[in-house]
């Protein structure tokens, strides 16, 4: 099984980057300065991400809508997962820029809800939660600016398999939504050098609940038509929290990243970058078992994650292309009490790195970018 998911990996980045480098023709020098594509990550996407991937380099310019498209392979020990996500963008004035991301996600890999059962392989994919985004440059020189970006519950996130008389829910990782609005504010600072720029960023993601018109829970006549149905976990126009109508509930986080973009090679922008999150709390899973009620600490919850990432931008003039590769490094899951599963306690403690899971996870992605009209 591992083998199998490593060579899949190491076909669709090999593939991909291919692909990709041979219709790029000859590296061109170009004209226009880090100056002017400061601010805003001087070219890089608005928002951070788990991988710390974002698009550093050149970018492109000259036309009212902009396009970009990144696939991402992300690849572990019994896991695999395939996103491509279009992202389109305007820019209303000179120093904000308003867009739409719409993901479509495909998820492979072994399920294992507890120790004693056999592992099978699962799979699911279709379209994730999209997302708006807002950026505005501030300060005269443009070098700072401020983010907003709004996630949306579009994506599935009770995805079940089995039998009609025994049907479980799949995990979070392998479901195509969350279930929640997210919005995430964020700050970015960048400063020019010789050959190239510093990147500094800072970001806040609270998840919430919402149903305005409803005012309850989307399966209170379906997986809860037999579960007492009493409070604001059944009831409810608006919930402040990251609790989904399963159960499950996915705490604040912040974040922070810093990447250095080398431009001193024509043609290329070179950029290496750590991105580093924590979550405000302890994550919490729903229960597995269909029309059962029974959220409980999520025994893989992770206390902090980080991402060292290195990316490579063919600058091209007309349709540049990013290649980016990146490396995990997280805490050591504390486990699930054993004495009581309802504990927090194990999940809160931030340990020391997982030195056997790093390089056994990485994800490899793929950009192009084009300005239009």
């Amino acid at each position: 099984m591992n083998k199998r998911f490593l060579i899949e990996g190491f076909a669709v980045a090999a593939l991909s980057v291919v692909a990709f480098v041979a219709s790029y023709n000859a590296p061109v020098e170009l004209a226009t300065p880090w100056q002017s594509i400061g601010g805003c990550g001087a070219g890089g996407s608005g928002g951070g991400s788990g991988d710390g991937i974002k698009w550093i380099g050149q970018g492109v310019s000259g036309g009212y809508l902009e396009a970009e498209v990144f696939t991402k392979y992300n690849v572990g020990q019994n896991f695999s997962a395939l996103t491509m996500t279009p992202h389109f963008s305007l820019k209303p004035t000179w120093s904000t820029k308003v867009g739409v991301s719409v993901p479509f996600v495909s998820h492979q890999g072994e399920v294992q809800y507890r120790s004693n059962q056999m592992p099978t392989d699962k799979s699911t994919g279709g379209l994730g939660d999209v997302s708006l985004d807002f950026s505005k440059t501030i300060g005269s020189g443009g070098a700072a600016s401020l983010s907003a970006t709004l996630s949306i519950p579009t994506g599935q996130y009770d995805i079940k398999r089995g039998t009609d008389a025994s049907e479980e829910f799949l995990p979070s990782s392998f479901q195509k939504g969350t279930g929640l609005y997210s919005l995430t504010l964020g700050w970015d600072y960048s400063r020019d050098t010789d050959k190239g720029i510093w990147l500094y960023g800072l970001t806040y993601t609270h998840p919430f609940a919402m149903h305005l018109i409803s005012g309850e829970n989307e399966f209170n006549d379906s997986y809860w038509k037999n579960v007492k149905t009493d409070g604001d976990r059944f009831e409810y126009r608006f919930k402040p929290y990251g609790e989904n109508d399963l159960g499950a509930f996915t705490p604040p986080s912040v974040g922070a990243s810093i990447a250095y973009g080398y431009r001193g090679q024509a043609g290329f922008v070179h950029s290496f970058g750590l991105n580093f999150s924590a979550p405000l709390g302890v994550a919490w899973i729903a229960s597995e078992k269909v029309n059962t009620y029974d959220p409980h600490p999520d025994p893989d919850h992770q206390a902090w994650s980080a991402a060292l990432v290195y990316g490579l931008e063919f600058s091209r003039t007309d349709i540049p292309v990013f290649v980016a590769f990146s490396l995990p490094i997280h805490d050591k899951a504390g486990g699930a009490d054993s004495k009581d599963e309802y504990s927090e306690s194990p999940m809160k403690k931030w340990n020391a790195p997982d030195w056997g899971d790093i390089g056994e996870q990485w994800t490899i992605a793929v950009g192009l970018k084009g300005s239009f009209f």
